[in-house]
């Protein structure tokens, strides 16, 4: 991270610049007091553990929560923010969706002081964090100010079922290479090797993240989802990955009618036993650990390097309003939530936080995929989401995604549909870029 205050003046910052972390009794000036929080309706389970928390240890301080169903949270969040009494405190998402039109719109303090003050510059990896990072513009994705932060850690591994695998004569693959050999082993042995469930459409393209993350550097991958000028989908490691992905679909490595089975219903098949692997999420551990216990398993297949990359990146992150005048509760929350205390609230509400020392996790599920994240965050392997590239790039490469399983689309017509709406949407940017800089002489 750039030092202190990323660029950033004063002038800018709702309840100015900090040097260090807030304390009690600063908070307690505000007097009796509110804080409003809009966040995702996926954080209940977290803030009914954190809420507690935080107001024992600022009394003054009542927390007043609204969650909303991710859905409709997208797609109202900036006007809300836009208000006239928008909330304190609030969950993004990253992405030019919805954090970089809250950038864009100024509706965000920046918290480089923040995260100077309390040391996430020195606990988290600077290519991580640069999920958090914008121009003040909100053009520029990936660099400039940090604006956000998150306890949680969210990203795509390989799940297994110990009794099936020792039933069909499998190890636990280690490394990609031990992956994809279990899956002709798991079809020779008439197993379907893959539960995919796609009627969402973001899941087979969390599987083509999975198997892109193998074939090409992170760097790379992010510097397209960052909307770094001259980057391309259309990668020589992009074009295998998607072959990859359409010839497991053709060998039947994925069943049958996947694209009209969603996500959850995936989770059930797999947990009452179809499909040998089931390449998701980690945020699906605490329903597949209810059904499995400790016949669960969870991994993220070596690189050939000996490293591990993902796709993946930190959870929905949360961002202090430019408009707030509790700045210093807003803050304390972001210090407390990113402490020890946070972090186990985050485990206790089955997630996997980022930090996991000192932090006792509620299973061995839980302490494979905290192990598995931890070791991601070392190695920097997180390679982000594809659908974070353009506010329409969910919808392109979602059904881009179906049409190439289908073979409705071949390969370099799905690798050129997903560039043509980064293209596309770079070229609004500039075009709206050109106006406003006419409009401001």
């Amino acid at each position: 991270m750039p030092g202190a205050g990323g660029g950033t003046s004063d002038e800018q910052l709702a309840g100015g610049r900090i040097t260090k972390p807030v304390s009690p009794d600063k908070v307690k000036k505000l007097g009796k007091t509110d804080l409003r929080i809009i966040a995702d309706s996926g954080e209940q389970g977290f803030l009914k553990k954190f809420v507690p928390l935080y107001e024992k240890k600022y009394p003054n301080v009542d927390v007043k929560v609204e969650t909303k169903a991710f859905a409709d949270f997208s797609k109202t969040i900036v006007n809300t923010m836009s208000g006239d009494n928008p909330p304190d405190l609030v969950q993004g998402n990253q992405g030019y969706g919805v954090d970089g039109l809250l950038v864009q719109s100024g509706l965000l303090r920046p918290i480089d002081d923040v995260a100077h003050a309390y040391g996430w510059d020195l606990d988290l990896p600077s290519g991580a964090t640069s999920q958090l990072r914008w121009s003040s513009d909100g053009r520029i994705f990936g660099s400039g100010n940090l604006y956000g932060i998150s306890q949680s850690n969210e990203y795509v591994g390989v799940f297994s079922n110990k009794k099936k695998l020792k039933k069909l004569g499998i190890e636990e693959p280690k490394t990609w290479a031990d992956f994809t050999e279990a899956l002709k082993k798991a079809e020779k042995n008439g197993e379907q090797p893959i539960m995919l469930g796609n009627s969402d459409q973001y899941p087979a393209e969390q599987l083509l993240g999975t198997i892109q993350a193998q074939k090409q550097s992170v760097s790379a991958s992010r510097a397209w989802v960052n909307g770094v000028p001259g980057t391309t989908f259309a990668t020589e490691a992009n074009r295998e990955s998607a072959e990859t992905l359409r010839d497991w679909a053709k060998k039947g490595y994925l069943g049958s009618g996947y694209n009209g089975v969603s996500s959850d219903d995936a989770v059930t098949k797999f947990t009452g036993g179809k499909g040998v692997f089931l390449v998701a999420g980690a945020w699906n551990a605490p329903a597949i650990g209810k059904q499995l216990k400790d016949d669960a398993l969870f991994t993220i297949p070596e690189k050939p390097d000996g490293t591990v990359a993902a796709a993946g990146s930190f959870g929905l992150p949360w961002h202090i309003s430019a408009k707030t005048e509790k700045t210093d509760a807003a803050i304390a929350w972001l210090g407390m939530m990113q402490g020890e205390e946070g972090a186990q609230a985050m485990a206790d509400a089955g997630r996997l936080p980022v930090r996991t020392k000192g932090v006792t996790m509620p299973d061995k599920l839980a302490e494979r995929q905290a192990a598995a994240g931890k070791r991601l965050l070392d190695d920097d392997g997180q390679t982000y989401y594809f659908d974070w590239a353009s506010n329409s790039m969910m919808t392109t490469i979602g059904s881009a995604t179906q049409d190439l399983l289908t073979g409705r689309l071949g390969t370099d017509a799905y690798l050129g549909k997903v560039q043509k709406d980064w293209k596309g949407f770079r070229a609004d940017q500039e075009k709206a870029a050109e106006k406003k800089s006419g409009a401001d002489k």
